[in-house]
């Protein structure tokens, strides 16, 4: 990926990183009391460059729901401590001369078919998708429309499923009750997550990828029109037949549309996100992957196929001819 540093920060002192994570684990667990949250604040605070990224890394790196942006948003109730931390981060990103990077993720109809796609049998974590977020590299957090709870039970499950899929590491923000009916709401609070998201990392830059069967197109629109200007692309799935006409209208306005994981990187690659030889990854994947798929006949088997045969023949198209995937 050009311009940026996905690879984390090198100076930091591991095993003092890993002792102030575990401390901030520990005091994050059951009721985080006044004195808790005080206690975690100094820790932040007393943690800059590298070190602070490597310790918002290593929280967010573990396999439940107490992630960082748990910590912040709910776990830590008072709201001048939080404005505390908050305020640290963005002095502490004012003052580094790289910046890190990470893919946002919706989860249904893009990760795995489960609403409005009915191309692929249910459940099926689409061919391609997880080469395609490795090409991307940095963090993977999953933005959902799904309600999430206090007690990070909905958070557990979906991450509980996620593994299950293949992601071993990930974030997942979760949404609200009140949020779940309509597209332009599902929208709003998906951007309300992202808005704090951005808070604990403004040094980063973002990617998303979406679907275009609920909502994900106007979240995108919102994430473009963020006043960082921090999210470089937005990539769609396409799951409702969109007419080219409004696929072209989209693509002017950073908004890509694409009908496999191929595709995607070949949009990836056309917007300056991924170099030439990252899409050939993902070609493979989603060929291997494509051939392991139960379809339900062999006329979807083959409606597919024509998606993926097409998307190879546009990323050879980009490629010198050494380099076709065949």
């Amino acid at each position: 990926m050009d311009g940026m540093d996905a690879t984390g920060p090198r100076d930091a002192n591991d095993s003092d990183v890993a002792a102030r994570a575990r401390r901030i684990g520990e005091l994050q667990r059951g009721p985080t009391w006044y004195a808790d949250e005080r206690a975690i604040r100094d820790i932040f605070l007393a943690t800059t460059g590298d070190a602070l990224a490597a310790l918002k890394d290593a929280i967010d790196s573990g396999t439940s729901y107490r992630d960082l942006h748990q910590l912040v948003f709910h776990d830590i109730d008072d709201g001048a401590i939080r404005a505390e931390i908050l305020a640290h981060f963005r002095a502490e990103a004012a003052a580094r001369s790289t910046y890190g990077f990470k893919t946002l993720s919706d989860i249904d109809d893009t990760f795995y078919a489960n609403w409005k796609d009915r191309r692929y049998p249910k459940k099926t974590v689409y061919p391609g998708v997880i080469a395609f977020y490795r090409a991307l590299g940095g963090g993977l957090v999953f933005v959902s429309a799904r309600p999430g709870d206090r007690g990070g039970l909905v958070e557990s499950a979906a991450l509980a499923s996620l593994r299950k899929r293949g992601i071993d590491k990930c974030t997942v923000l979760c949404g609200a009750f009140s949020h779940l009916v309509g597209n332009d709401r599902i929208a709003a609070q998906k951007y309300e997550n992202f808005v704090q998201f951005h808070a604990l990392y403004p040094d980063h830059r973002f990617v998303f990828i979406g679907d275009s069967g609920q909502g994900d197109i106007a979240f995108g629109e919102k994430l473009l029109a963020h006043p960082s200007e921090s999210v470089r692309a937005v990539f769609i799935h396409d799951v409702v037949a969109t007419p080219e006409p409004r696929r072209r209208e989209l693509g002017d306005r950073r908004i890509h549309l694409f009908d496999t994981y191929t595709g995607a990187a070949v949009a990836a690659h056309a917007c300056g996100v991924l170099a030439a030889e990252e899409m050939l990854p993902v070609a493979r994947a989603a060929t291997d992957e494509m051939a392991r798929i139960p379809f339900s006949s062999n006329a979807q088997r083959a409606a597919r196929l024509a998606d993926l045969a097409n998307d190879i023949a546009r990323m050879n198209a980009l490629l010198p001819a050494s380099h076709h995937f065949i």
